[in-house]
């Protein structure tokens, strides 16, 4: 199957919404109520990509005692739900990327983020509904870097992964699409990023991605 056909499957956070600024003012402010105020959040960060239960094992290895992690995590999901009502904004090209796209191939979100989070930020940026299926992190499933959400979002399309290219931003993202048997293309520059990709581009208008996707003239 040529790369104009195959499938494409979106990470969410950094690649269509901007709401990675809300993630890590939710993490930050859950890490500050226990006294924890020098997390490093961004690019750089190994909590950059990383899921819920990442941050929740941080915090307890941050606070040196047990922690009931259910509770915490749902203190996180909370946190992050209110910085996304504050308002996230759509990441440059995603609306242009997706309306060119729809209906020309099965679409998929895959996110290690929750439903819940996933459907508000996609809400709040007015990302257009052109998804066949949205995948989210909830047990059994494993969070990224596994490549089990990459795989139901396959699953779900009906389509096999290397009929299928994953968008990604984060090298935990990127790490588990290529697991899955996904293409795997990466948007900005995260550290890593690069050596954990087929092709890396600084943004999804790039020509090189327009390109794989038979949208050449298509896009602005």
């Amino acid at each position: 199957m040529s790369p104009s056909s195959k499938a494409v499957v979106f990470d969410c956070d950094g690649v269509l919404v901007d709401s990675e600024k809300a993630w890590f003012v939710g993490i930050v402010r859950v890490f500050s109520r226990r006294g924890i105020h020098e997390l490093v959040t961004g690019p750089t960060s190994s909590l950059y990509g990383a899921s819920v239960g990442d941050v929740v094992s941080v915090l307890q290895r941050e606070v040196g005692e047990p922690l009931d992690l259910s509770a915490v995590a749902r203190e996180v999901y909370d946190a992050i739900l209110a910085a996304i009502d504050d308002g996230v904004v759509a990441m440059d090209g995603a609306i242009e990327l997706l309306e060119a796209i729809r209906g020309t191939r099965p679409l998929a979100v895959a996110s290690n983020g929750s439903l819940e989070t996933v459907e508000a930020s996609l809400k709040a940026a007015s990302i257009p509904s052109v998804f066949d299926t949205i995948v989210a992190f909830e047990p059994p499933l494993r969070p990224k870097p596994a490549p089990d959400i990459y795989l139901r979002a396959c699953e779900n399309l009906r389509v096999a992964p290397p009929d299928a290219i994953a968008v990604e931003d984060s090298v935990p993202g990127a790490r588990a699409a290529r697991a899955a048997g996904l293409t795997v293309i990466g948007v900005g520059s995260a550290d890593g990023l690069e050596a954990v990709v087929d092709t890396v581009v600084p943004r999804l208008l790039d020509p090189v991605l327009l390109g794989l996707l038979d949208l050449d003239g298509v896009v602005p």
